[in-house]
């Protein structure tokens, strides 16, 4: 690749890594809303559960296992993942960058010796 291939790649690159860091905070913001809901569901969980006498020792973990706490934790959870694996596909486009930008820079020192 030539240098002028090697400016449009990181062009790309970088009009990739806009769109990704955009994704990247639209995912952090859903994945903080699913947070939200499941500590909600938590909590309501526990309190009706103290309030219908339950012993306080159990109740962790019986609302815990509640279907609708335990799917709020579930979507929680795949909501962080996908927020995790977004970010280590920046982390690649800023290598893929800085890998390129090292293969220019070498290209123009090698022209200069020429």
């Amino acid at each position: 690749m030539d240098i002028s291939e090697l400016e449009k790649k990181i062009l790309w690159l970088n009009k990739k890594l806009l769109v990704k860091l955009e994704e990247y905070a639209d995912l952090k913001e859903k994945a903080g809303k699913a947070e939200r809901d499941y500590r909600t569901a938590l909590a309501t969980k526990m309190l009706s559960l103290r309030v219908d006498g339950t012993p306080v020792t159990i109740i962790p973990d019986l609302a815990r296992g509640d279907k609708t706490v335990a799917d709020a934790k579930l979507q929680r959870d795949i909501d962080d993942g996908i927020a995790d694996a977004c970010k280590e596909s920046i982390r690649g486009v800023r290598a893929s960058m800085s890998s390129i930008q090292s293969l220019i820079s070498t290209r123009k020192e090698e022209m200069k010796l020429l």
